[in-house]
């Protein structure tokens, strides 16, 4: 025992070590994985082979992004590693991947799905996101003077409360665990700027740009800067109020921020251009910010209110409402409070509260707050995260007032446990005000609370609304029995004696125990691990014969709000090409053309997830050479122009589209329109003949004009165009070769999306992509045979891994100059 407290910070890491693999370790086990990955069995083309014993939707419904976009990503950069994957052709029909950040390519929480089996570092990364981010805010913790037994709280709450649990699977949380690193770092250059806590800074902001959440890391560096402020004017004012307190302390920190950025420079140059050729930020300005509801503040005190979609869901997305940290911890957090309101935590209680405004888009103060830059357009629901942080110091400063050597008044002592008993209490009387307390399910609900029995399953709303009493009672059932053992460690922890130091190590430890079985309790099982043989989807017949067809393209046609055959991305697992998908940012032309012809109306996200199953979609799904179309099969049989079944099975039915456009083709005319909006007309006119005539912005040389008159049938004529003929030969990642036999001049067009980057040669020589049929890519060609091959390399792939390699470089030069300072 000596040996272990003489080495608190190893003891804390072993802990927390501990705690993540009980948290998450299950899917290291043997022939086991944690995903919920086996929702797919209940989506075509899997429905009807699903196994026994995969629920219906899976283990958890909510994780379904993680299934179709996450994991095909760490998949495609495993595929493409030692090269950087670029481009993504297998998603609508071509976009940037490195630069849609979501990728996280090369932040060092992916590293684990490079060098494992995809199954088995999906809990690695799980397991250290955890550790980081409760080892950090223990090391941030200690720094702001807290003892051991604070600290070790503080660290529990932040990583295992429910916020953190619940966006495991997302990149945000590639972002979450730097926090506190983050903080710790600002608050040790504060004290001495030197050049080894610069370099330490500028490393933690370039990683947490990495992480693949550009909006988080937007909240992270707003929040580390603000701190940032607010203990450097503390400390100067404190300090004799000189000058260079400010001044060094100040430089320090934006020479850490400047290169930090400099350091992610590989990847946010790509998504800053990515951006530019986007409509998002123009379609997030028009609409109103995003914020989370208010009715589910709730959930700070009863954490399974609402259900769980692991069992039985009243309301779903705990995403929305997973703002659980521990009943504990809110009554350690009022005593911290209470007995010692020192400005900082003063400040950090203000700071939570503001946030949580913010959130919540309540008053005058958040619509203050929306009208800052980025803020409108972010998704600010996402802070939660900093208000589960905040409770995690507050907390631990509370636990420190209980085990310090000084005790407060007797009225302080009085006051704060008045304040511990009012937030036990508090359900109780939420509940009974709403009227949803029914004593009459007393039975199942304790087999529920406390005897490890799921709820009734419901079906329909009249069965979810006979199983709601039965989880709400559980619910405050379960907080009666953790909070009320919060409330006597409350208790005794200001009663105990001065001196007594057994009594307050006891306090420590049953404060942390508590706390830790009551987030285990919370949140263990939202992150879930199956049978890797439920987690893995064969190739059905329908997938065998659209990969016969590659690289033809195919889409799935559903109803809006349906689920759509094949999801969007899962193309990226089995070597397909979609024209759907379900990644941000959306080149913008397609962005606009998918949601005026193709999906949804309204603002359904995402829009490029849906095909509706109509003439007009398939018109221009046509433009987009979508050879095959996937159909759920249980529904009516599509009747479309142009669609012949090619495949039935108890898996999907798939047509083949004899409207589709070849994947590459020659036309010998143009239509020259005026601008984008010009351009959008002409290509959706269902009489212009895209096969024959290619619509233009500007004037081609060499290629004459369409007369008005060439019409076609259905918008493809259904004879070879004149110009000759053309085919792709190779179709990779970053690169495409097309032979083409010119009659004369000629346009070579690609159904694939105009980017920035391309590059284009005609036998060798250099080439220009022109934009074409309003986001195509077209090279002119003069007569005869000729090869086309076309690369991805942007120059801000270029310029931003040299940027980050100079960064790096200067990074590294201030790692050893500070290195050798603290050595004299």
């Amino acid at each position: 025992m000596r040996w272990w407290t003489a080495r608190p910070v190893l003891c804390a890491a072993l802990f927390y070590a501990v705690l993540s693999l009980v948290m998450v370790g299950e899917g290291l086990l043997p022939g086991r994985t944690l995903s919920s990955s086996d929702g797919l069995w209940s989506a075509t083309p899997w429905t009807a082979s699903r196994p026994d014993g995969v629920r219906l939707y899976g283990s958890n419904f909510e994780l379904a992004d993680a299934v179709a976009v996450f994991q095909p990503f760490f998949q495609y950069t495993r595929d493409a590693l030692p090269d950087v994957p670029l481009w993504n052709p297998h998603i609508m029909a071509g976009r940037p991947y490195l630069a849609d950040a979501q990728s996280a390519v090369f932040s060092p929480f992916s590293a684990p799905a490079y060098v494992l089996p995809l199954w088995k570092s999906l809990a690695v990364m799980a397991a250290l996101k955890l550790f980081v981010g409760a080892f950090g805010m223990f090391l941030f913790a200690r720094a702001l003077g807290m003892r051991f037994g604070g600290a070790l709280f503080a660290g529990v709450v932040f990583a295992f409360g429910t916020f953190f649990v619940v966006w495991l699977a997302w990149p945000l949380t590639n972002i979450f665990p730097l926090i506190p690193w983050l903080l710790l770092l600002t608050e040790l250059l504060i004290r001495r700027p030197e050049p080894l806590l610069v370099a330490g800074l500028a490393g933690l902001v370039g990683l947490q740009f990495l992480g693949g959440h550009p909006e988080t890391s937007f909240h992270v560096m707003v929040v580390t800067t603000v701190w940032f402020a607010f203990r450097a004017l503390l400390a100067w004012w404190r300090g004799g109020r000189e000058r260079s307190a400010l001044l060094r302390p100040g430089a320090a920190y934006a020479a850490g921020v400047v290169l930090g950025t400099a350091l992610a420079a590989l990847m946010l140059l790509p998504l800053l251009e990515f951006f530019v050729h986007s409509g998002d930020y123009e379609r997030r300005l028009g609409r109103p910010p995003s914020f989370s509801s208010s009715q589910f503040l709730g959930a700070f005190f009863l954490s399974d209110y609402w259900g769980r979609p692991t069992q039985t869901a009243i309301a779903p997305f705990v995403s929305n409402r997973g703002y659980y940290a521990g009943g504990i911890t809110l009554m350690l957090a009022a005593v911290a409070l209470i007995l010692r309101p020192t400005l900082t935590r003063v400040a950090v209680a203000v700071f939570a509260a503001i946030t949580m405004i913010l959130v919540l888009g309540a008053g005058p103060i958040a619509d203050a707050i929306v009208e800052l830059p980025g803020f409108r357009t972010a998704h600010n629901g996402r802070m939660v995260i900093f208000v589960l942080m905040a409770l995690a110091l507050l907390a631990g400063w509370g636990l420190d007032e209980l085990t310090g050597g000084e005790r407060a008044r007797p009225v302080r002592r009085r006051l704060a446990l008045g304040a511990a008993a009012a937030i036990f209490c508090f359900p109780f009387a939420w509940l009974v005000v709403a009227g949803t307390i029914d004593l009459g399910v007393l039975k199942p609900a304790l087999k529920v609370a406390w005897a490890f029995q799921d709820p009734p399953k419901a079906s329909s709303v009249a069965e979810l609304a006979g199983v709601a009493p039965i989880v709400r009672l559980s619910a405050l059932l379960q907080w009666l029995v953790l909070a009320g053992a919060g409330l006597a460690v409350v208790a005794l922890g200001l009663g105990v004696p001065r001196g007594a130091r057994l009594g307050v190590a006891a306090i420590a430890a049953l404060a942390v125990g508590l706390v830790t079985a009551d987030l285990l309790r919370a949140n263990m099982g939202f992150n879930p691990a199956i049978p890797i043989d439920h987690a893995e989807q064969p190739a059905t017949g329908a997938i065998s014969y659209l990969q016969s067809r590659s690289p033809q393209r195919f889409a799935g046609m559903g109803e809006a709000g349906a689920q759509q055959p094949l999801g969007v991305d899962l193309a990226m697992r089995y070597d397909l090409y979609d024209a759907r998908g379900y990644d941000f940012p959306v080149e913008k032309r397609y962005d606009k053309l998918w949601r005026a012809e193709v999906g949804p109306a309204g603002e359904v996200v995402p829009p490029t997830a849906f095909a509706l199953p109509n003439a007009r979609a398939l018109r221009t799904l046509n433009l987009f050479s979508v050879a095959d179309v996937m159909q759920d099969p249980p529904g009516e049989p599509l009747r479309l122009p142009g669609l012949r079944l090619a495949y039935e099975g108890a898996d999907a039915r798939v047509y083949r589209n004899s409207g589709a456009l070849p994947r590459a083709f020659l036309v010998d005319r143009q239509r020259t329109v005026e601008g984008e909006d010009a351009a959008l007309a002409a290509i959706t006119d269902p009489t212009l003949d895209k096969r024959r005539v290619a619509v233009t912005e500007r004037k081609l040389p060499a290629l004459p004009q369409a007369r008005q008159s060439s019409r076609g049938s259905g918008g493809v004529s259904p004879r070879l165009s004149s110009a000759g003929p053309a085919k792709l030969t190779e179709y990779g990642r970053d690169e495409v070769v097309a032979e083409a036999n010119a009659a004369g001049p000629a346009l070579l067009v690609l159904t694939d999306v105009y980017f920035p980057g391309w590059k284009a040669t005609v036998d060798g020589r250099d080439a220009p992509i022109e934009r074409v049929d309003y986001l195509l890519r077209g090279v002119q060609v003069p007569a005869g045979s000729h090869t086309v091959e076309l690369r991805y390399e942007p120059a801000s792939w270029r310029a931003g891994w040299i940027v980050s390699a100079a960064a790096l470089f200067a990074v590294a030069g201030l790692a050893l100059l500070g290195l050798r300072r603290r050595r004299r």
